[in-house]
């Protein structure tokens, strides 16, 4: 999937909008039932211009140095559409400007990560651990917010996903919810004899008893959250994109009896 069909997936879902009224003028959308504000934090993966995303069309230099790759002005055949009078957004993101218009999106130009590696992979690590050139910290910046939050329920923090990304990584719990309808797939560890084993295994107050404890928790809560939705949408028809349907899903997960609060999803390509 390229960027430009989740950004238009996002936004159809609503996700993209929830994900960014932290920073426009409607606050109320972004709290919880229990007045907590939500955060959802989407990482796109790869490489991205952010000069062609975002176009300085007044600036001169910025077509000197382009001359084949620059996005033409606002006006001119696939030129950018104009933000402010001096940015302008690319043309194949026009469905963005709802967003930029009713003031719950916005843009941070000219940014990035002081340290001055030419690792993709050390430039993703330094920007999920929030600590640009030095790794020792081992626990992701989300991490570490989780960790001054008022403690929640075990969906408190949601990774979309298998495993828990390095920006989550640290003391706190994060529950992990797959991608697509392998999120509540049954499990071994479903079945009533090998969960009662289990639950005897760990019935103590060790730190893995607690992990068992917190992470079976927090999928009973996930599947009951989920598993109405599930059965209506089935009926035996092919499903929408696997994307549509996870942003949907982390919607509703924001705004019902999980009470998530922070949620991460990361896209690659």
């Amino acid at each position: 999937m390229k960027r430009r069909q989740f950004l238009q997936y996002a936004i159809a879902s609503g996700l993209t909008a929830m994900g960014l009224s932290q920073f426009g003028q409607q606050p109320a959308q972004s709290q919880s039932p229990s007045g907590r504000q939500k955060l959802v934090v989407i990482l796109l993966r790869g490489v991205v211009d952010g000069l062609n995303v975002v176009v300085p069309y007044r600036e001169a230099d910025y077509y000197d140095a382009r001359p084949t790759l620059a996005i033409a002005p606002p006006g001119a055949g696939q030129g950018a559409i104009d933000l402010d009078g001096q940015f302008g957004l690319h043309p194949a993101l026009a469905e963005l400007m709802p967003l930029w218009q009713s003031k719950q999106l916005a843009f941070v130009h000219a940014c990035g990560s002081p340290d001055p590696t030419r690792s993709h992979f050390d430039a993703q690590d330094y920007m999920e651990l929030g600590t640009p050139g030095n790794k020792k910290p081992g626990d992701g910046w989300l991490n570490r917010v989780l960790a001054h939050l008022p403690a929640g329920r075990p969906t408190q923090a949601l990774n979309l996903g298998n495993q828990t990304p390095l920006i989550l990584s640290g003391s706190k719990s994060v529950a992990n919810l797959a991608f697509g309808r392998q999120a509540i797939r049954p499990l071994p560890v479903d079945r009533p004899p090998i969960q009662a084993a289990f639950d005897r295994l760990y019935a103590g107050d060790t730190p893995l008893s607690r992990a068992y404890q917190e992470g079976l928790e927090a999928r009973e809560i996930l599947k009951a959250e989920l598993n109405t939705e599930m059965t209506q949408a089935s009926r035996g028809a092919p499903g929408p994109s696997s994307l549509k349907i996870n942003s949907r899903r982390l919607a509703q997960l924001l705004t019902g009896n999980a009470e998530t609060q922070i949620a991460f999803v990361s896209l690659g390509g």
